[in-house]
């Protein structure tokens, strides 16, 4: 069959999932050149609500060094090209940035010591004196970059829309598959108004539910870790530098323990008009996975611990403002090491029309442009085009049949 005519196949896809991955994958899908809305059908199903989850409270950190090799400098260059075809830099503040992994000393909450670091750059003007005890830059403004995941991930869902996408409030709770399971035939959905069961026709039908991905594809087994984090507006603007920091508490003993939260100043966007600072602590896994985004629990104190932290090393954010106090969870093959690749699961799940795109772990938002583009060429061409991700391939991951 030639691509023309592969192409020209009525298609009814549906992408469960409107996180960064499902919306993105409906954004290259309806932006794909062979694309027709009079014989291609997208409905993108989501439980609860568009970036209910991490991609409505992750970091949105860009990196071409990210893992896996095979996706990430794709990705990163998608993001760029998104941006600016489509004004990212005001909409979902994507710029560049640095990044360093620094060792800091915690100040005393009244006191700060007036000795002066030379081991920074001079523009990392926002951390308090004698606060830096070492500096090494992993990131800097050719292969890093941030974006404000809410609003990168709402504003091409809207875009999806705009091209002809359905948006769909409901929770999917079955694949109805053809006789033998020779490929799919609907999804089962309850929708959020009245709670009613319905049924969705599907040609194909894109898993890209994060965590929740095994509750409707059980092959696939996932961990989901819980981060906490704060959003701060800060008392000035603050230089485009990212922090890895491991922090040592102060040494007048003030403070026993106290976290090392990662660290982004982020620039004015379509969410907040002034610029922001997002921090994140370490994950957990003491409570479980809830039903669906609305239901996360914040824990306070995990967030209270996290502004600890981060105002003992910065007078503009000590001076600032917590404006957001936010949790989530991601979806994870396994933990691993930093720079170990593992995953994302993205593409034919071995079901003729069925496809996974998660355990983006994370990289998420990072690799969510490179996701989406991928998977468009896969469903819409029959494979993938611009990365090779045999590494990713479902059977590499799924423990028995579906």
């Amino acid at each position: 069959m030639t691509l023309q005519r592969f192409a020209r196949e009525p298609k009814d896809i549906v992408i469960i999932g409107g996180g960064a991955i499902g919306c993105s994958i409906a954004y290259f899908l309806t932006h794909h050149a062979l694309y027709d809305q009079d014989i291609h059908r997208i409905t993108l199903l989501e439980a609860s609500s568009i970036a209910g989850g991490s991609s409505g409270k992750a970091g949105g950190l860009l990196a071409e060094w990210a893992t896996p090799k095979c996706l990430a400098p794709l990705s990163f260059k998608t993001h760029a090209q998104l941006a600016q075809k489509h004004e990212g830099d005001k909409v979902w503040g994507h710029r560049e940035v640095y990044c360093a992994e620094v060792k800091l000393q915690a100040q005393n909450a009244t006191s700060y010591s007036q000795e002066k670091s030379t081991t920074a750059p001079s523009a990392l003007d926002w951390l308090l004196a004698g606060v830096i005890r070492s500096y090494d830059e992993v990131g800097n403004l050719s292969n890093s970059g941030q974006v404000n995941p809410y609003m990168y991930t709402t504003t091409l869902a809207k875009l999806a829309e705009d091209n002809g996408t359905k948006i769909v409030y409901g929770s999917a709770k079955k694949l109805k598959y053809k006789e033998n399971n020779q490929g799919i035939q609907s999804v089962t959905y309850t929708d959020n108004e009245k709670m009613a069961s319905h049924e969705l026709a599907a040609t194909d039908v894109v898993i890209a539910a994060g965590p929740w991905t095994p509750n409707i594809f059980p092959s696939v087994q996932l961990g989901a870790p819980r981060g906490h984090g704060v959003v701060v507006r800060p008392s000035r603007n603050l230089s485009p530098y990212v922090l890895f920091p491991k922090i040592q508490p102060p040494l007048d003993g003030t403070l026993s323990n106290i976290l090392s939260p990662k660290i982004y100043p982020r620039p004015g966007d379509g969410l907040y008009k002034f610029d922001t600072v997002y921090a994140c602590g370490p994950d957990d896994y003491t409570v479980p996975l809830p039903e669906d985004t609305s239901r996360v629990q914040v824990d306070k104190q995990k967030t209270e611990d996290v502004w600890t932290a981060i105002e003992r090393v910065s007078g503009e954010i000590r001076d600032g403002e917590v404006i957001t106090r936010q949790a989530c969870y991601k979806s994870q093959i396994r933990p691993h090491e930093e720079d170990e690749e593992v995953g994302p699961i993205v593409g034919p799940a071995g079901i003729v029309g069925v496809w996974l795109a998660t355990g983006h772990d994370e990289w998420g938002i990072q690799n969510s442009a490179g996701t989406g583009l991928v998977m468009s060429e896969m469903i819409m061409e029959g494979r993938a085009k611009s990365a090779n991700c045999e590494a990713l391939d479902p059977k590499h991951f799924l423990k028995d049949a579906a």
